[in-house]
């Protein structure tokens, strides 16, 4: 064997190797991806079926647990209630981020790193663990079953999300840019509310919408939060899998998987349009 065939070989082994990793990684991310995404759907396949039972795949097709949803009042006062605390969630957990990001941010408080990691820790709390915890307050204080508190864990449980979106936007935004605008006469509030708060509004859109969707999603706090009276539209859902599986509820988790992605892809688009 001459040298010039040895160093053909030498590069060949290189390149077959790259082309096994290659097509080794992929097909280990194209059998994770299809386990990620195979529940969600055959839950959408199984909406599409006229069965009077869950079955996969449907031997009938149709629009039938869709005209259900429509038509039977059962799923509009949860629906309703998930929106209104979702919305109550997204503003509180904005009107507390953003403070809260500026402090840590611009400012020279002391123990920030203290104040960082108690905002971020309902993140990385297990949530069944976290909702124990909030039953005994809320037992103390006459929380629960009660519309206010719910609330209130959601925008707990929530805040790490909006305030990750908003410090990363804001390390974006140069505070020169506001020394520039006070040094052509513009006072600390105004150049604030012109400078920052203008560039910083797609994020905080972004934000209010994470935070509407961690809440619209949740429901292992309000099933242990809310009591009998306040039924959200997961725990619906849940109470009608784990009492009587009703068929429409996957007509209704195909909606919730819908909308939940429409809006994070808004959010999704709001932040890379800032940028």
């Amino acid at each position: 064997m001459n040298a010039s065939n040895l160093n053909q070989r030498l590069r060949r082994g290189p390149r077959l190797t790259d082309l096994f990793s290659k097509w080794l990684g992929r097909t280990v991310a194209f059998v994770a991806l299809l386990f990620l995404i195979a529940p969600a759907l055959a839950i959408v396949v199984m909406s599409f079926a006229n069965d009077a039972r869950i079955l996969f795949p449907p031997k009938e097709w149709g629009f039938a647990r869709y005209i259900e949803v429509f038509t039977s009042g059962k799923w509009g006062a949860p629906t309703v209630l998930s929106i209104e605390i979702g919305l109550w969630v997204g503003v509180l957990s904005l009107l507390i981020a953003l403070p809260l990001v500026f402090a840590l941010k611009r400012s020279t408080l002391r123990g920030k790193g203290v104040l960082e990691g108690s905002a971020i820790a309902p993140l990385v709390i297990p949530v069944a663990a976290y909702a124990v915890g909030l039953y005994g307050v809320f037992a103390q204080l006459g929380l629960l079953g009660e519309k206010v508190g719910v609330i209130l864990a959601h925008t707990a449980y929530s805040l790490p999300l909006v305030v990750i979106v908003l410090s990363t936007s804001l390390e974006q935004i140069k505070p020169d840019l506001e020394l520039a605008a006070m040094t052509m006469g513009a006072s600390r509030m105004k150049a604030w509310l012109t400078i920052t708060l203008r560039l910083l509004m797609p994020s905080l859109l972004a934000a209010f919408l994470m935070g509407f969707i961690t809440s619209f999603d949740e429901a292992v706090l309000i099933t242990f939060l809310g009591g009998v009276g306040l039924v959200t539209l997961p725990k619906f859902i849940f109470d009608s899998v784990q009492y009587a599986v009703d068929p429409a509820i996957t007509a209704i988790a195909t909606l919730l998987m819908v909308v939940t992605t429409a809006l994070m892809l808004i959010a999704t688009s709001l932040r890379k349009g800032k940028k």
